[in-house]
């Protein structure tokens, strides 16, 4: 029997995707998406650059302004909206006896304006953040933190991530993993 509920952020509460982007920007963002979620993003969501030191080593970019429009936190909230259906779903999980508990490649910046926005600690019972961690999915390392920090049953737990490699992996860890498109995903596979 399934007591615990293991989330992803993005994709899943919160919109990163690509074609949120350009509405935002209205025009093409195929490069600039890459170039601001690249590589060197990644050291954001290890925790080891801040997103504003990811920033300023792109000033050289030809889509500079872009980039740094969508990756500064005071536009977070039109970046990176919370998709309000899902968020609305999820809390009803809760009310419903489900322990939630997310886990999360994420920035220092991102958590803060999403804690903010959804006070993280009254919605969920715990999660495992990569920037805190300096761990990222899907190194087996994070998700066997997340088992073992909170004590999780893996026979109890669901994992529901919208980017299939790291439900792969978890997976392969021994969590019930599944690829996230919609809140149908989390309802059919809780039954």
């Amino acid at each position: 029997m399934i007591k615990n509920i293991v989330l992803d952020v993005g994709g899943v509460i919160f919109d990163g995707s690509k074609q949120n982007i350009q509405k935002l920007l209205n025009k093409n963002c195929d490069n600039i998406y890459k170039i601001a979620y690249g590589s060197g993003f990644k050291k954001c969501l290890l925790g080891e650059i801040s997103v504003q030191e990811h920033i300023n080593s792109l000033k050289d970019e030809k889509d500079f302004n872009d980039i740094s429009y969508i990756l500064k936190k005071e536009n977070l909230i039109k970046s990176y909206p919370l998709i309000k259906n899902n968020f609305e779903y999820i809390k009803d999980l809760r009310k419903r006896g489900y322990k939630l508990f997310l886990l999360t490649n994420i920035t220092e910046d991102s958590y803060n304006y999403i804690n903010e926005l959804i006070n993280i600690n009254e919605k969920f019972d715990g999660g495992i953040y990569s920037y805190q961690e300096h761990l990222i999915k899907p190194d087996y390392d994070i998700y066997n933190l997340l088992i073992n920090r909170f004590n999780l049953n893996k026979d109890e737990t669901i994992f529901f991530d919208d980017k299939e490699k790291n439900v792969k992996a978890a997976n392969e860890v021994g969590i019930k993993s599944y690829v996230f498109t919609s809140i149908n995903d989390i309802e059919s596979n809780l039954e």
